[in-house]
């Protein structure tokens, strides 16, 4: 048996929808999704998370992370959208594998595949979600 290195599964973010209220994605810094089964909840970089805080507390919010929904398009151009009501959410700070990464990262845990199948095709590293 030899253990196969992580690799993990990623998909350009199309939007980010909290509330009902969109999260502006700047098109010149690359936001991208990331799915992590080993993950309750959400962690946003920390552009996302304070951006997000400031647009709660401008319109009065009751509920920060209330109803969070993430959208990506597939290799084969089809738009696919997760959600989740209210998930943990955390910043991901300064300490993560991804310290060389210049833009926007979204890791979506296991409340946004509730009710949805992931497979993961080791061989073509391919991962495909159905509802």
């Amino acid at each position: 048996f030899q253990w196969q290195p992580v690799v993990h599964y990623i998909a350009k973010a199309a939007g980010f929808i909290v509330n009902g209220l969109p999260l502006k994605l700047d098109d010149r810094t690359p936001t991208y999704v990331i799915f992590d089964t080993g993950l309750s909840g959400m962690a946003v970089s920390d552009e996302l998370y304070q951006g997000r805080n400031l647009q709660a507390r401008k319109n009065r919010e009751k509920s920060v992370w209330g109803e969070v929904r993430v959208s990506f398009q597939t290799k084969a151009g089809d738009e696919v959208e997760l959600s989740a009501r209210k998930p943990i959410t955390t910043p991901l700070g300064q300490d993560t594998p991804w310290t060389k990464f210049k833009g926007n990262l979204i890791v979506l845990g296991l409340a946004f595949l509730d009710g949805t199948s992931m497979s993961i095709d080791i061989d073509d590293n391919k991962l495909q979600l159905k509802k």
